[in-house]
């Protein structure tokens, strides 16, 4: 069972919510208006889905949505939201994960919610996917500048100084990277 986070100002609407989602077999972990939203107002782990009644948000409230969704780390539904085309790439900016701008039937809320979970862990898989790439990119040009470095500095062929540079990462149980960031401060210590 996934536990919603309601955050909305309408009441009627947010008591149809309610009881559309609690009829779908949802547990509705809170409702709070955007007054009540921040850091400390929300507990870690409350809800594995936020969804936001929001007629046409606002650039703040997409911000505001997208930290919320960061810090809870939860799939954020924007229900009743703007039709504009900015208003909608400013909402995928901010990391929304459905964006639903028309009138919803009680039938819709757990398709929609599938969707923006699916949409979310995908999202968050490309992120860390991005994330570890950039990383190994950032390692490769150490180790280009290292190998650079014994190249210039003591007459290796590129394979040797990889060569070096390698056995010395595995006699050490280190990282290439670390052997690579000690011969360039080595380097520019000898400056």
């Amino acid at each position: 069972m996934k536990r919603i986070l309601i955050i909305g100002e309408e009441q009627d609407r947010i008591d149809w919510l309610k009881a559309s989602l609690e009829l779908a077999e949802f547990e509705v972990a809170g409702i709070l208006t955007w007054e009540q939203v921040g850091k400390d107002s929300i507990p870690p782990a409350s809800a594995d889905v936020i969804i936001v009644d929001a007629n046409a948000p606002e650039r703040d409230t997409l911000e505001q949505i997208s930290l919320l969704s960061n810090m809870l780390e939860a799939p954020v539904v924007v229900l009743g939201a703007q039709k504009e085309q900015s208003g909608i790439e400013a909402a995928m900016r901010a990391g929304i994960s459905a964006y639903v701008a028309h009138t919803i039937q009680r039938e819709d809320l757990s398709a929609i919610i599938q969707v923006a979970a699916a949409r979310f862990v995908e999202h968050k898989r490309l992120q860390n996917e991005l994330k570890e790439t950039k990383s190994q990119l950032a390692e490769r040009k150490l180790v280009d500048r290292a190998k650079g470095i014994l190249m210039t500095d003591h007459g290796y062929s590129e394979q040797d100084a990889y060569k070096r540079m390698r056995s010395m990462a595995m006699s050490r149980n280190k990282r290439l990277a670390e052997i690579a960031e000690a011969i360039i401060l080595a380097k520019e210590l000898s400056i």
